[in-house]
């Protein structure tokens, strides 16, 4: 290591959303332990908003500073999303400009991301992207995706595919680092509640047969809700049905209030079916090792559900191209197609499964390579690898 890479770098973490900051709960505590990273969160988007649960007071109980960034994610259309990405570049350039981060960290897929991306690009500032190289084909998010590794100067991936597709971008072997997705990290680093201490959480009676469901609008779809309508309408077919149908909040996109509506309709002619705005990732976790099934088509369903095993029904386009685990069945967005799979995934049995997200051990992989980068100008000057 040379002299540049001795002084403590701060490093500014874009988070957004309840996805992402399950994600980086357990990264931030190893980068907090580092006598080289001095951590702070720049909070954003849905994680500031009440529609969407607020969740920054969960950052607000780790040991590391917050800097809110107001961006108003209560996304209608395409529109409401370019502006958002516009009005977000402005509030993060100023941001960086009164924080004046040595790194700036942006996660996955999201296409809020764009602006912490696009004025860290502007400003000189190197950025560390996390969950490069995935694949989910039927979503803006994977144009958003590849865009961010172009952008990016360190690449943290989750997959040995993953890491292969970044490489096959042009991007230099040594800015790429498989350290697995931080998420995976609570099921050895986190107490995870059981059946009672959710069902106290959460104030209902957890019945068996337990069905999680995740469920988002598809951004690249004519109809943005048509994979929520189609499982809400298998739902509906399969009622009567005992056990309890807990579903989580929509992700902050094109057609989000729809679902949100939609999923409240069914609640309120469905005892037995609940939603709750904000689940805390460990409160998640819990409900999977829970679950008879998980359904949806959020990249939970894809990346945590192997690690408990749990059988998973996934929905759609939306996670295209993204690697499954054994305990995963494919199937359209359709109410027979779906209705099919579920009683698939109930007659499932599982043995050990192999998650290809990772083993739980992202963190200190995470901090290792982030603490041993170069200095600043070897990592502005990037040189692509394609035509070599």
């Amino acid at each position: 290591m040379d002299q540049a890479t001795q002084h403590t770098r701060r490093i500014a973490i874009v988070s957004s959303s309840r996805a992402d900051l399950a994600h980086l709960i357990h990264p931030l505590r190893a980068l907090v332990e580092s006598d080289r990273l001095e951590p702070m969160v720049l909070a954003t988007g849905a994680l500031l908003q009440d529609t969407f649960g607020a969740s920054v007071h969960r950052l607000l109980e780790e040991s590391i500073p917050v800097e809110e960034v107001p961006c108003d994610l209560d996304i209608e259309d395409g529109v409401d999303a370019a502006r958002a990405i516009g009005r977000a570049t402005i509030a993060f350039a100023d941001a960086l400009d009164r924080i004046r981060p040595d790194l700036v960290m942006v996660v996955a897929d999201r296409f809020e991301m764009l602006a912490p991306a696009n004025a860290a690009l502007a400003m000189k500032i190197p950025i560390v992207h996390v969950e490069g190289g995935e694949r989910s084909e039927g979503a803006i998010d994977d144009a958003v995706r590849n865009a961010l590794t172009k952008m990016a100067h360190v690449h943290l991936v989750t997959t040995e595919a993953a890491h292969s597709r970044v490489l096959a971008m042009g991007e230099e072997a040594w800015r790429v680092h498989r350290v697995g997705a931080g998420s995976l990290d609570h099921f050895l680093r986190s107490p995870l509640p059981d059946r009672g201490e959710l069902e106290a959480e959460l104030g209902v009676e957890l019945t068996e047969p337990l069905i999680v469901a995740a469920v988002h609008p598809v951004t690249l779809e004519t109809e943005p809700t048509r994979d929520a309508l189609a499982l809400l309408e298998a739902l509906e077919r399969r009622k009567p049905a005992e056990g309890t149908m807990l579903f989580a909040f929509p992700n902050a996109d094109e057609g989000s209030r729809v679902v949100r509506e939609a999923v409240e309709a069914f609640i309120k002619r469905t005892p037995n079916a609940i939603m709750r705005t904000n689940l805390p990732p460990e409160s998640w976790l819990g409900l999977l090792h829970c679950a008879r099934i998980a359904v949806g088509n959020s990249s939970s369903i894809l990346m945590e559900t192997p690690s408990v095993p749990v059988p998973a029904v996934c929905i759609g386009r939306r996670q295209e191209g993204r690697e499954r685990a054994a305990n995963v069945i494919d199937c359209t967005a359709d109410p027979d197609s779906i209705m099919q799979a579920i009683d698939e995934a109930f007659e499932t049995t599982l043995g050990a499964v192999r998650n290809p997200y990772g083993d739980g051990r992202a963190s200190e992989r995470i901090r290792s390579a982030l603490e041993a980068l170069p200095d600043r100008e070897r990592l502005l000057l990037k040189t692509t690898t394609l035509g070599t």
